[in-house]
């Protein structure tokens, strides 16, 4: 009767061992993986800093009334008068996208021992909108504004790139500048020679900057345009590479 042992020896050293063995035959077959973790690992950081290229904020209208259809009606006519401001004010149809849609009761709690009752209904329609042209921002947002009236609510202003490919370059060759000499010194001080990288991975990180503004809410007849301040953003890789030693 034919009898096989499977057995697998892993070696702290160099590589693996797998031999499969048949006893009838005497026959060895033996495969080899490497699995050489020597070397030198570090983390190599590159970023730069680029003027945002796009912006975003939620607009939108907040309506209370006593009716459900009350309040639906109202928010949804103000909604649309928003909604035909950022067309108007140069954004497209595809960079207008609904973020909140919400229908809750409003309750009166100051009957004491009692339970709550309603009283009436908040209707809360708010959209998305995507700004490519920078220079007109505070326009379109105050235009927006003016046409939700006292309705109208903004928030969740910020901004990113959207064209990154060149600083994404730039950022991978300062990471991989700032790991290789990192590993060059690391060489140097255990006494060995900085070989050929082995492996290297890669971590990319957009980081928007902040925006500083403050929104006349409600106000149509605004003497001035709301200031907005894009900022500085910045583009990041994070890489990892190991390097071989000599």
């Amino acid at each position: 009767m034919k009898r096989a042992l499977v057995f697998a020896l892993v070696t702290t050293g160099a590589f693996a061992l797998v031999a499969l063995t048949t006893a009838c035959q005497g026959d060895t077959t033996v495969n080899t993986a490497p699995t050489d973790l020597s070397g030198v690992t570090v983390a190599g950081h590159g970023e730069v800093e680029a003027p945002p290229d796009t912006g975003f904020f939620d607009v939108g209208v907040q309506v209370t009334a006593s009716t459900i259809e009350e309040a639906r009606n109202r928010a949804a006519q103000s909604a649309d008068a928003v909604i035909k401001s950022l067309k108007g004010n140069g954004i497209d149809q595809k960079d207008i996208k609904t973020s909140n849609f919400s229908i809750q009761p409003q309750y009166d709690y100051s009957k004491q021992n009692s339970q709550p009752t309603i009283i009436g209904y908040i209707v809360t329609n708010s959209v998305e909108a995507k700004v490519r042209k920078l220079d007109s921002f505070s326009k379109v947002i105050d235009g927006a504004v003016a046409a939700g009236g006292n309705d109208a609510r903004v928030q969740n202003i910020r901004f990113g790139i959207e064209d990154n490919e060149k600083l994404l370059e730039q950022a991978r060759e300062a990471a991989m500048k700032d790991a290789r000499k990192k590993a060059e010194q690391l060489a140097k001080l255990g006494g060995v020679t900085l070989g050929q990288p082995v492996t290297i991975s890669e971590t990319q990180v957009n980081r928007p900057p902040q925006a500083a503004f403050a929104a006349a809410v409600g106000t149509k007849d605004a003497a001035f345009e709301t200031p907005i301040q894009p900022g500085t953003g910045s583009v990041v890789v994070e890489i990892s590479v190991r390097w071989a030693l000599k």
